[in-house]
């Protein structure tokens, strides 16, 4: 039964996703449901936040059409990468990282090995997030939510640098797509003209001097909805505010897998030698004065770039200092 309601309430999505006019009784013959059971299947799809117009004599209509993410029209457009590794694609999770995890799991219980670069792409998160637990407000749809798998033979003191290298990735990948004034903040943001468009969330799993494993979440925001834009507590833009025309997700999308899976082989093979330049001429406080906050403490300094690892350097009274991710978060001075 619940396979059936699923079903109906995917068709549904995919039938309303043109943003045309669908009435009760075609809806019905389609599914071949009564017109009652239509009015309580679109009822519920209340839960994806969609605005769905209900006009009498015409039907359900959308206010905007979607472009749904399509398993076939991904993995064509991925045909050729450059590491070749599974993808899921789920309608609606709580966290694609926590899928990941999940994915990783069964891999080590049933003694296998999980592709590097093997992917999970939703359509929405319920729970998705960013560093320190902060809510990642994932519409369904609207954005790219995509986590990563990346095993580290050396350990998870080969994850320090990985958010550099994937933010480096995020950013060159907007500027090849005609975006202008990208940075990125360390040590997981990625701004377009001062607005955040994207963020990377990196979790580890494994032991400090064993085989450690990084599931690398990812959200980039496409074309966020008029009406979740107040529930955002910061400045933030979308690709679509940036490109003229439409933006096509699937597109996006192999954009975003690929890019991030020869981002993480380069980083393999030379750490981050070849990218502290390309930060230095993305970092969005590059000798700029900046605030550190450490927990219930403050320090300023000014910002220098990165240093081999990937940690932070800032100048504080004449020192040249690093600092390391974790619970530090960076802002400009006042």
């Amino acid at each position: 039964m619940k396979s059936s309601t699923q079903h109906i309430e995917n068709t549904l999505i995919e039938t309303l996703a043109d943003g045309e006019f669908h009435s009760g009784q075609q809806l019905a013959e389609r599914l071949q449901i009564s017109r009652s059971a239509i009015h309580k299947r679109i009822a519920s799809l209340d839960k994806l936040n969609l605005d769905i117009f209900r006009v009498q004599g015409r039907g359900y209509k959308l206010a905007e059409p979607l472009e749904l993410l399509n398993s076939e029209k991904l993995q064509d457009a991925l045909r050729d990468s450059s590491l070749p590794a599974p993808l899921s694609l789920r309608r609606i999770t709580g966290s694609t990282n926590d899928d990941l995890r999940g994915l990783l799991q069964e891999a080590q219980q049933n003694r296998r090995t999980l592709a590097p670069g093997t992917a999970v792409i939703a359509e929405m998160q319920t729970a998705g997030r960013g560093r320190r637990g902060k809510a990642w407000l994932s519409p369904f749809g609207a954005n790219l939510y995509m986590s990563m798998y990346w095993p580290l033979s050396q350990g998870l003191n080969g994850a320090l640098g990985l958010s550099v290298a994937i933010g480096v990735c995020l950013a060159q990948m907007l500027q090849r797509q005609g975006i202008a004034g990208v940075s990125v903040k360390w040590p997981n943001d990625v701004y377009v003209q001062g607005s955040k468009i994207a963020g990377i969330l990196i979790e580890l799993e494994g032991q400090p001097a064993g085989e450690g494993h990084a599931l690398i979440g990812i959200g980039l925001n496409i074309k966020m909805p008029d009406r979740h834009k107040s529930e955002i507590e910061q400045a933030f833009t979308d690709v679509q505010s940036h490109i003229e025309g439409p933006v096509r997700r699937h597109v996006w999308a192999a954009h975003l897998i690929n890019g991030c899976r020869e981002a993480l082989l380069n980083y393999d093979a030379n750490g981050l030698q070849n990218l502290i330049k390309d930060w230095r001429e993305l970092d969005h406080f590059y000798m700029q004065p900046v605030r550190l906050l450490l927990g219930q403490h403050e320090q300023q300094g000014v910002a220098e770039g990165i240093d081999e690892n990937g940690a932070l350097l800032v100048r504080q009274e004449g020192k040249l200092k690093s600092y390391f991710g974790g619970e530090i978060s960076l802002r400009a001075a006042l």
